[in-house]
Protein backbone atom coordinates (compact mmCIF):
# COMPACT_ATOMS: atom_id res chain seq x y z
CA UNK A 1 0.00 0.00 0.00
CA UNK A 2 1.44 3.08 -0.67
CA UNK A 3 2.04 6.19 1.07
CA UNK A 4 -1.26 8.62 -0.01
CA UNK A 5 -4.45 8.38 1.53
CA UNK A 6 -5.61 7.58 -1.99
CA UNK A 7 -3.87 4.06 -1.60
CA UNK A 8 -6.19 2.78 0.85
CA UNK A 9 -8.02 -0.08 -0.76
CA UNK A 10 -11.06 -0.03 -1.05
CA UNK A 11 -12.61 -2.22 0.97
CA UNK A 12 -10.84 -0.45 3.98
CA UNK A 13 -11.87 2.93 2.73
CA UNK A 14 -15.46 1.63 2.77
CA UNK A 15 -15.58 0.01 5.96
CA UNK A 16 -13.86 3.17 7.69
CA UNK A 17 -16.52 5.62 6.13
CA UNK A 18 -19.63 3.72 6.39
CA UNK A 19 -19.31 3.83 10.40
CA UNK A 20 -19.07 7.99 10.26
CA UNK A 21 -22.18 10.22 11.44
CA UNK A 22 -23.73 10.84 8.20
CA UNK A 23 -22.81 14.68 8.51
CA UNK A 24 -18.79 13.28 8.14
CA UNK A 25 -19.65 10.86 5.03
CA UNK A 26 -20.88 13.42 3.12
CA UNK A 27 -17.95 15.87 3.71
CA UNK A 28 -15.83 13.12 2.78
CA UNK A 29 -17.11 13.53 -0.33
CA UNK A 30 -15.25 16.67 -0.71
CA UNK A 31 -11.68 14.70 -0.29
CA UNK A 32 -11.20 14.09 -3.95
CA UNK A 33 -13.14 12.28 -6.57
CA UNK A 34 -12.13 8.44 -5.38
CA UNK A 35 -13.78 9.04 -2.33
CA UNK A 36 -16.59 10.97 -3.99
CA UNK A 37 -16.82 8.20 -6.59
CA UNK A 38 -17.02 5.40 -3.56
CA UNK A 39 -19.94 6.96 -1.60
CA UNK A 40 -21.42 7.90 -4.87
CA UNK A 41 -21.54 4.12 -5.47
CA UNK A 42 -25.41 3.20 -4.84
CA UNK A 43 -24.11 -0.49 -3.44
CA UNK A 44 -22.27 2.31 -1.09
CA UNK A 45 -25.86 3.48 -0.52
CA UNK A 46 -27.29 0.24 0.05
CA UNK A 47 -24.80 -0.81 2.44
CA UNK A 48 -24.91 2.01 4.40
CA UNK A 49 -28.58 1.93 4.89
CA UNK A 50 -28.93 -1.91 5.52
CA UNK A 51 -26.38 -0.86 8.84
CA UNK A 52 -28.15 2.42 9.97
CA UNK A 53 -30.02 3.11 12.65
CA UNK A 54 -32.84 5.14 13.47
CA UNK A 55 -31.97 8.40 15.32
CA UNK A 56 -34.06 11.44 16.54
CA UNK A 57 -35.13 14.05 13.77
CA UNK A 58 -36.06 17.25 15.34
CA UNK A 59 -38.23 19.89 13.01
CA UNK A 60 -38.68 23.66 15.05
CA UNK A 61 -41.87 24.99 14.85
CA UNK A 62 -42.51 28.62 15.84
CA UNK A 63 -45.84 30.94 16.94
CA UNK A 64 -46.34 32.21 13.53
CA UNK A 65 -44.52 29.42 10.62
CA UNK A 66 -43.65 26.02 10.26
CA UNK A 67 -39.85 25.48 9.44
CA UNK A 68 -38.47 24.21 6.92
CA UNK A 69 -34.92 23.16 9.01
CA UNK A 70 -34.58 19.72 10.10
CA UNK A 71 -32.01 18.35 13.06
CA UNK A 72 -30.63 15.47 12.67
CA UNK A 73 -29.41 14.21 16.34
CA UNK A 74 -26.49 11.26 16.03
CA UNK A 75 -24.08 10.00 17.95
CA UNK A 76 -20.74 11.21 17.77
CA UNK A 77 -19.17 7.84 17.57
CA UNK A 78 -19.45 3.99 17.75
CA UNK A 79 -20.80 4.40 21.01
CA UNK A 80 -24.44 4.91 20.09
CA UNK A 81 -27.13 6.78 21.82
CA UNK A 82 -27.21 4.98 24.67
CA UNK A 83 -26.83 6.66 28.48
CA UNK A 84 -27.46 3.53 30.46
CA UNK A 85 -24.26 3.82 32.16
CA UNK A 86 -24.17 7.91 31.67
CA UNK A 87 -23.80 10.07 35.08
CA UNK A 88 -25.14 13.60 34.18
CA UNK A 89 -22.54 15.20 36.70
CA UNK A 90 -19.83 14.13 34.33
CA UNK A 91 -21.28 15.74 30.85
CA UNK A 92 -19.20 13.16 28.77
CA UNK A 93 -21.59 11.73 25.93
CA UNK A 94 -21.39 13.58 22.76
CA UNK A 95 -23.74 13.73 19.82
CA UNK A 96 -23.72 15.31 16.53
CA UNK A 97 -26.71 17.75 15.86
CA UNK A 98 -26.41 18.18 11.57
CA UNK A 99 -28.88 20.58 9.80
CA UNK A 100 -30.85 19.64 6.97
CA UNK A 101 -33.54 21.19 5.07
CA UNK A 102 -36.58 20.30 2.85
CA UNK A 103 -34.62 19.97 -0.18
CA UNK A 104 -37.56 21.58 -2.49
CA UNK A 105 -37.00 24.41 -5.13
CA UNK A 106 -40.37 26.28 -5.88
CA UNK A 107 -42.31 25.52 -3.33
CA UNK A 108 -44.90 27.83 -3.83
CA UNK A 109 -45.72 27.15 -7.44
CA UNK A 110 -46.15 23.20 -6.32
CA UNK A 111 -48.00 24.49 -3.11
CA UNK A 112 -50.55 26.59 -5.35
CA UNK A 113 -51.07 23.75 -7.64
CA UNK A 114 -51.94 21.61 -5.12
CA UNK A 115 -54.40 24.47 -3.58
CA UNK A 116 -56.44 23.74 -6.36
CA UNK A 117 -56.96 27.15 -7.32
CA UNK A 118 -57.05 28.91 -3.74
CA UNK A 119 -56.24 32.71 -3.59
CA UNK A 120 -52.80 32.36 -1.57
CA UNK A 121 -51.12 35.94 -1.06
CA UNK A 122 -47.22 35.91 -2.13
CA UNK A 123 -45.78 37.49 0.81
CA UNK A 124 -48.44 38.29 3.38
CA UNK A 125 -48.28 36.06 6.63
CA UNK A 126 -51.49 37.44 8.50
CA UNK A 127 -54.11 38.23 6.39
CA UNK A 128 -58.46 38.19 6.32
CA UNK A 129 -59.71 34.75 5.46
CA UNK A 130 -63.37 34.49 3.59
CA UNK A 131 -64.36 30.92 3.37
CA UNK A 132 -65.99 29.78 0.30
CA UNK A 133 -68.90 27.42 1.77
CA UNK A 134 -70.17 24.84 -0.04
CA UNK A 135 -72.63 21.50 -0.24
CA UNK A 136 -73.08 18.47 -2.33
CA UNK A 137 -76.44 18.41 -3.89
CA UNK A 138 -78.76 15.26 -4.72
CA UNK A 139 -76.41 15.13 -7.89
CA UNK A 140 -73.27 14.93 -6.44
CA UNK A 141 -72.39 18.37 -7.78
CA UNK A 142 -70.59 21.13 -5.35
CA UNK A 143 -73.15 23.65 -4.87
CA UNK A 144 -71.94 27.32 -3.82
CA UNK A 145 -73.26 28.50 -0.18
CA UNK A 146 -71.41 32.61 -0.84
CA UNK A 147 -68.77 33.22 1.98
CA UNK A 148 -68.79 32.01 5.51
CA UNK A 149 -67.62 34.64 8.47
CA UNK A 150 -64.17 36.09 7.97
CA UNK A 151 -61.12 35.26 10.28
CA UNK A 152 -57.60 36.13 10.87
CA UNK A 153 -55.01 33.77 9.75
CA UNK A 154 -51.35 32.92 9.82
CA UNK A 155 -49.33 31.13 7.50
CA UNK A 156 -46.69 30.80 5.59
CA UNK A 157 -47.28 29.90 1.74
CA UNK A 158 -44.60 27.88 1.23
CA UNK A 159 -44.53 25.67 3.78
CA UNK A 160 -45.05 22.27 4.80
CA UNK A 161 -46.36 19.70 7.15
CA UNK A 162 -43.98 16.70 8.08
CA UNK A 163 -46.26 13.85 7.84
CA UNK A 164 -43.89 10.61 7.97
CA UNK A 165 -40.87 9.16 7.74
CA UNK A 166 -40.44 5.69 6.01
CA UNK A 167 -36.62 4.30 4.58
CA UNK A 168 -35.02 7.35 4.79
CA UNK A 169 -37.58 9.43 2.74
CA UNK A 170 -39.98 11.76 3.99
CA UNK A 171 -43.64 12.47 2.68
CA UNK A 172 -44.97 15.86 3.21
CA UNK A 173 -48.49 17.64 2.46
CA UNK A 174 -49.25 21.12 2.21
CA UNK A 175 -49.60 23.25 5.45
CA UNK A 176 -52.62 24.91 3.87
CA UNK A 177 -54.52 22.58 3.23
CA UNK A 178 -52.83 19.32 4.24
CA UNK A 179 -52.58 17.71 1.03
CA UNK A 180 -49.72 15.33 0.67
CA UNK A 181 -47.38 17.09 -2.08
CA UNK A 182 -43.97 15.87 -2.16
CA UNK A 183 -41.36 12.87 -1.02
CA UNK A 184 -37.63 13.97 -0.46
CA UNK A 185 -34.80 12.71 0.92
CA UNK A 186 -32.80 15.23 3.03
CA UNK A 187 -29.60 13.44 2.63
CA UNK A 188 -29.07 13.42 -0.80
CA UNK A 189 -31.30 16.69 -1.03
CA UNK A 190 -33.73 15.09 -3.90
CA UNK A 191 -37.23 15.36 -3.91
CA UNK A 192 -40.39 14.38 -6.10
CA UNK A 193 -43.73 16.41 -6.47
CA UNK A 194 -46.64 14.38 -6.36
CA UNK A 195 -49.52 14.64 -8.95
CA UNK A 196 -52.59 16.36 -8.37
CA UNK A 197 -55.24 14.59 -7.59
CA UNK A 198 -58.66 13.86 -8.95
CA UNK A 199 -61.51 16.66 -9.62
CA UNK A 200 -63.20 15.06 -7.09
CA UNK A 201 -61.10 16.35 -4.25
CA UNK A 202 -62.75 19.23 -4.57
CA UNK A 203 -66.00 18.12 -2.73
CA UNK A 204 -63.79 15.77 -0.08
CA UNK A 205 -61.70 16.71 2.83
CA UNK A 206 -58.60 14.66 3.70
CA UNK A 207 -58.56 12.95 7.41
CA UNK A 208 -55.32 10.96 7.06
CA UNK A 209 -52.65 10.03 4.50
CA UNK A 210 -49.01 8.70 4.75
CA UNK A 211 -45.88 7.04 2.67
CA UNK A 212 -45.05 3.29 3.02
CA UNK A 213 -43.42 0.38 1.33
CA UNK A 214 -44.05 -2.49 -0.66
CA UNK A 215 -41.45 -5.40 -0.13
CA UNK A 216 -42.90 -7.31 -2.03
CA UNK A 217 -43.76 -5.16 -5.26
CA UNK A 218 -40.16 -3.23 -3.86
CA UNK A 219 -42.59 -0.15 -4.46
CA UNK A 220 -42.95 2.87 -2.65
CA UNK A 221 -46.78 4.12 -2.00
CA UNK A 222 -48.62 7.55 -0.86
CA UNK A 223 -52.03 6.50 1.04
CA UNK A 224 -54.39 9.05 1.47
CA UNK A 225 -58.06 8.92 2.93
CA UNK A 226 -60.56 11.58 2.11
CA UNK A 227 -64.40 11.68 3.48
CA UNK A 228 -66.73 13.37 1.55
CA UNK A 229 -68.83 16.58 2.82
CA UNK A 230 -71.88 15.50 3.50
CA UNK A 231 -73.66 14.65 6.29
CA UNK A 232 -73.32 11.26 6.71
CA UNK A 233 -69.87 11.07 4.45
CA UNK A 234 -68.58 8.12 2.85
CA UNK A 235 -64.40 7.87 3.48
CA UNK A 236 -62.52 6.81 0.43
CA UNK A 237 -58.82 5.59 -0.17
CA UNK A 238 -56.53 6.50 -3.22
CA UNK A 239 -53.07 5.68 -3.77
CA UNK A 240 -50.45 6.83 -5.32
CA UNK A 241 -46.87 5.02 -6.21
CA UNK A 242 -43.99 7.00 -6.27
CA UNK A 243 -42.75 6.98 -10.32
CA UNK A 244 -46.18 7.11 -11.92
CA UNK A 245 -48.18 10.05 -12.59
CA UNK A 246 -51.69 9.53 -11.16
CA UNK A 247 -53.77 8.22 -7.98
CA UNK A 248 -55.77 5.48 -8.26
CA UNK A 249 -59.24 4.64 -5.80
CA UNK A 250 -58.80 1.60 -3.70
CA UNK A 251 -62.14 1.58 -2.51
CA UNK A 252 -63.53 2.15 1.16
CA UNK A 253 -61.85 3.18 4.09
CA UNK A 254 -63.15 1.43 7.24
CA UNK A 255 -62.68 4.48 9.68
CA UNK A 256 -64.67 7.33 10.71
CA UNK A 257 -65.26 11.08 10.42
CA UNK A 258 -62.03 11.67 12.72
CA UNK A 259 -58.60 12.57 11.90
CA UNK A 260 -55.88 9.95 11.53
CA UNK A 261 -52.39 10.42 13.17
CA UNK A 262 -49.36 8.82 13.71
CA UNK A 263 -49.04 7.43 10.32
CA UNK A 264 -46.53 4.70 10.55
CA UNK A 265 -45.16 2.00 7.96
CA UNK A 266 -44.09 -1.57 9.22
CA UNK A 267 -43.00 -4.90 7.77
CA UNK A 268 -44.95 -3.87 4.69
CA UNK A 269 -47.87 -1.95 6.35
CA UNK A 270 -49.22 1.11 6.98
CA UNK A 271 -51.15 2.31 10.18
CA UNK A 272 -52.91 4.97 11.95
CA UNK A 273 -54.08 6.07 15.18
CA UNK A 274 -57.88 7.04 14.86
CA UNK A 275 -59.04 9.02 18.66
CA UNK A 276 -63.17 9.78 18.27
CA UNK A 277 -65.59 10.33 21.14
CA UNK A 278 -66.62 6.64 20.74
CA UNK A 279 -63.38 5.33 21.33
CA UNK A 280 -60.18 5.36 19.69
CA UNK A 281 -58.77 2.27 17.26
CA UNK A 282 -56.16 1.61 14.63
CA UNK A 283 -56.47 1.01 11.39
CA UNK A 284 -54.18 -0.35 8.89
CA UNK A 285 -53.73 -0.71 5.08
CA UNK A 286 -51.12 -3.18 3.43
CA UNK A 287 -49.03 -2.03 0.47
CA UNK A 288 -48.67 -5.27 -1.65
CA UNK A 289 -52.21 -6.14 -1.80
CA UNK A 290 -53.20 -2.66 -1.29
CA UNK A 291 -56.85 -3.77 1.37
CA UNK A 292 -56.98 -2.70 4.63
CA UNK A 293 -56.67 -5.47 7.51
CA UNK A 294 -57.83 -5.36 10.65
CA UNK A 295 -56.13 -4.68 13.71
CA UNK A 296 -56.25 -6.20 17.00
CA UNK A 297 -58.02 -3.74 19.53
CA UNK A 298 -56.42 -2.10 21.72
CA UNK A 299 -55.19 -2.46 25.15
CA UNK A 300 -56.74 0.10 26.74
CA UNK A 301 -60.06 1.04 26.89
CA UNK A 302 -59.87 5.14 28.23
CA UNK A 303 -59.92 7.65 25.48
CA UNK A 304 -56.75 8.14 23.38
CA UNK A 305 -55.82 11.68 24.84
CA UNK A 306 -51.89 11.47 25.18
CA UNK A 307 -51.11 8.21 23.28
CA UNK A 308 -48.90 8.28 20.46
CA UNK A 309 -48.00 5.30 18.07
CA UNK A 310 -44.68 5.26 16.16
CA UNK A 311 -42.08 2.48 14.99
CA UNK A 312 -40.06 0.45 18.10
CA UNK A 313 -37.69 -1.42 16.97
CA UNK A 314 -38.97 -2.60 13.88
CA UNK A 315 -42.95 -3.42 15.25
CA UNK A 316 -45.55 -1.07 15.76
CA UNK A 317 -46.33 0.34 19.54
CA UNK A 318 -48.39 2.43 21.26
CA UNK A 319 -47.58 4.76 24.10
CA UNK A 320 -49.76 6.10 27.11
CA UNK A 321 -49.17 7.98 29.52
CA UNK A 322 -51.89 7.04 32.31
CA UNK A 323 -52.31 8.30 35.70
CA UNK A 324 -49.49 6.59 37.63
CA UNK A 325 -47.26 5.68 34.98
CA UNK A 326 -46.34 5.78 30.90
CA UNK A 327 -46.71 2.33 29.12
CA UNK A 328 -46.04 0.91 25.85
CA UNK A 329 -47.42 -2.13 23.94
CA UNK A 330 -46.27 -3.55 21.04
CA UNK A 331 -47.90 -5.55 18.42
CA UNK A 332 -46.26 -9.18 18.05
CA UNK A 333 -47.24 -9.99 14.59
CA UNK A 334 -44.98 -13.32 14.83
CA UNK A 335 -47.51 -15.76 15.61
CA UNK A 336 -51.17 -16.86 13.67
CA UNK A 337 -52.75 -14.05 15.37
CA UNK A 338 -51.83 -10.21 16.04
CA UNK A 339 -51.52 -9.71 19.80
CA UNK A 340 -50.80 -6.20 21.88
CA UNK A 341 -48.00 -7.43 24.17
CA UNK A 342 -46.74 -4.42 27.38
CA UNK A 343 -43.03 -3.72 26.58
CA UNK A 344 -42.51 -0.88 29.29
CA UNK A 345 -44.48 0.03 31.93
CA UNK A 346 -42.77 3.56 34.15
CA UNK A 347 -43.94 4.59 37.50
CA UNK A 348 -44.09 7.87 37.01
CA UNK A 349 -45.61 8.23 40.83
CA UNK A 350 -48.85 10.92 41.24
CA UNK A 351 -49.45 12.87 37.87
CA UNK A 352 -49.30 16.20 39.54
CA UNK A 353 -45.60 15.60 40.11
CA UNK A 354 -45.03 13.97 36.53
CA UNK A 355 -44.49 16.19 33.05
CA UNK A 356 -47.82 14.65 30.91
CA UNK A 357 -48.09 15.28 27.49
CA UNK A 358 -47.45 13.16 24.55
CA UNK A 359 -44.67 10.93 24.66
CA UNK A 360 -43.58 9.85 21.14
CA UNK A 361 -41.51 6.22 21.32
CA UNK A 362 -38.20 7.30 19.30
CA UNK A 363 -35.44 4.25 19.71
CA UNK A 364 -35.46 1.03 22.12
CA UNK A 365 -32.00 0.14 22.92
CA UNK A 366 -30.71 -3.64 23.12
CA UNK A 367 -30.05 -3.17 27.01
CA UNK A 368 -33.76 -2.59 27.80
CA UNK A 369 -32.92 1.36 27.70
CA UNK A 370 -35.63 3.81 25.52
CA UNK A 371 -35.76 6.90 24.51
CA UNK A 372 -39.07 9.24 24.09
CA UNK A 373 -39.53 12.46 23.05
CA UNK A 374 -42.18 14.72 25.25
CA UNK A 375 -43.92 17.39 23.07
CA UNK A 376 -45.29 19.84 25.56
CA UNK A 377 -41.73 19.63 27.43
CA UNK A 378 -39.97 20.09 24.23
CA UNK A 379 -37.19 17.38 25.16
CA UNK A 380 -36.47 13.81 24.84
CA UNK A 381 -36.68 11.25 27.72
CA UNK A 382 -33.94 8.48 28.66
CA UNK A 383 -35.12 5.88 30.55
CA UNK A 384 -33.41 2.57 31.97
CA UNK A 385 -34.74 0.54 34.83
CA UNK A 386 -31.57 -0.04 35.55
CA UNK A 387 -29.79 3.06 36.22
CA UNK A 388 -29.24 4.82 39.36
CA UNK A 389 -31.40 7.69 38.44
CA UNK A 390 -33.92 5.95 35.78
CA UNK A 391 -35.18 9.17 34.09
CA UNK A 392 -32.72 11.61 32.32
CA UNK A 393 -34.33 14.35 30.60
CA UNK A 394 -32.69 15.86 27.30
CA UNK A 395 -32.56 19.33 25.81
CA UNK A 396 -31.50 21.04 22.74
CA UNK A 397 -30.42 23.91 23.48
CA UNK A 398 -30.39 24.89 19.88
CA UNK A 399 -34.61 24.25 19.84
CA UNK A 400 -34.62 27.45 22.93
CA UNK A 401 -35.53 30.21 20.47
CA UNK A 402 -38.61 28.14 19.69
CA UNK A 403 -41.88 27.66 20.85
CA UNK A 404 -42.07 24.27 20.08
CA UNK A 405 -40.36 21.29 17.99
CA UNK A 406 -41.66 17.68 17.01
CA UNK A 407 -39.25 14.87 16.49
CA UNK A 408 -39.47 11.52 14.22
CA UNK A 409 -37.49 8.60 14.19
CA UNK A 410 -35.79 8.65 10.79
CA UNK A 411 -33.46 6.24 9.36
CA UNK A 412 -30.79 8.31 6.92
CA UNK A 413 -30.03 6.89 3.52
CA UNK A 414 -27.73 7.97 1.17
CA UNK A 415 -30.11 5.75 -1.42
CA UNK A 416 -30.78 8.03 -4.35
CA UNK A 417 -34.09 8.62 -5.27
CA UNK A 418 -33.79 7.57 -8.47
CA UNK A 419 -32.51 4.21 -7.83
CA UNK A 420 -35.84 3.66 -6.41
CA UNK A 421 -38.49 4.79 -8.22
CA UNK A 422 -39.25 4.65 -12.30
CA UNK A 423 -39.99 7.68 -14.20
CA UNK A 424 -38.41 11.17 -14.54
CA UNK A 425 -39.58 13.27 -12.19
CA UNK A 426 -36.71 13.14 -9.08
CA UNK A 427 -35.74 16.55 -8.80
CA UNK A 428 -32.84 17.98 -7.20
CA UNK A 429 -32.42 21.21 -5.10
CA UNK A 430 -28.31 20.97 -5.62
CA UNK A 431 -29.03 21.00 -8.88
CA UNK A 432 -31.50 23.59 -9.08
CA UNK A 433 -30.03 26.02 -6.66
CA UNK A 434 -25.99 25.68 -6.67
CA UNK A 435 -25.23 27.91 -4.13
CA UNK A 436 -27.34 26.17 -1.50
CA UNK A 437 -26.47 22.69 -0.52
CA UNK A 438 -29.00 20.37 1.64
CA UNK A 439 -26.66 20.26 4.29
CA UNK A 440 -26.55 23.85 6.16
CA UNK A 441 -23.97 22.73 8.57
CA UNK A 442 -22.66 20.60 11.40
CA UNK A 443 -22.25 21.21 15.28
CA UNK A 444 -20.72 18.91 17.81
CA UNK A 445 -23.23 18.83 21.36
CA UNK A 446 -22.45 17.59 24.24
CA UNK A 447 -25.60 16.99 27.77
CA UNK A 448 -25.18 19.65 30.01
CA UNK A 449 -26.25 18.73 33.66
CA UNK A 450 -29.32 19.94 34.78
CA UNK A 451 -30.89 19.43 37.82
CA UNK A 452 -34.49 21.06 38.44
CA UNK A 453 -36.69 20.98 41.61
CA UNK A 454 -40.05 20.34 42.08
CA UNK A 455 -41.89 22.30 45.05
CA UNK A 456 -45.16 20.99 46.50
CA UNK A 457 -47.05 21.22 49.56
CA UNK A 458 -46.22 17.98 50.70
CA UNK A 459 -42.87 17.11 49.19
CA UNK A 460 -39.79 17.84 47.20
CA UNK A 461 -38.88 16.33 44.38
CA UNK A 462 -35.73 16.20 42.09
CA UNK A 463 -35.81 15.85 38.91
CA UNK A 464 -32.10 14.61 37.05
CA UNK A 465 -31.58 15.48 33.77
CA UNK A 466 -29.46 16.32 30.88
CA UNK A 467 -29.51 19.63 28.41
CA UNK A 468 -27.87 18.89 24.92
CA UNK A 469 -25.64 21.92 24.86
CA UNK A 470 -23.97 22.89 21.26
CA UNK A 471 -20.18 23.29 21.38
Amino acid sequence: MGPFITDVPKSVLQDVIIKLPTKSIIMCKSVCKTWCSLISDPAFARLHFAQAEAYPMVRPVDRTSVSRNLYLVEPEDSSGFDLKDHDCNRSRVHMNLSKYKFPLCHAEELLNHHRNGNVMPSHETEREVHMKITKIDDNNNEVDWGEGIAFMMQYDHNNYNLVNSCNGLLCLSDFFVNYPAAVCNPITGEFINLPHGPKHEKAMTLIGSGLGFGPRTNEYKVVRILKERTPDPNKVAEIHTLGTGSWKSVGTAPCSDSQLSFPTCVKGMLYWFCDEWTGCSVISFDLDTEEFQSVPSLPFREDGRDVSMGDLGGSLCLCKTESFEINVWVMNDSGPQKLWMKNISIRTGFRRRWPDGVYIPMKYFENDGLLMFNSRLNAFFYYHPGNHSPFIYLKLREMKKYSSSEAISHVPSFISLKDILVGKDVCSAEAARRDRSPISGGRKCRFDTLLTVENSETSTQWWMGCSLRLS
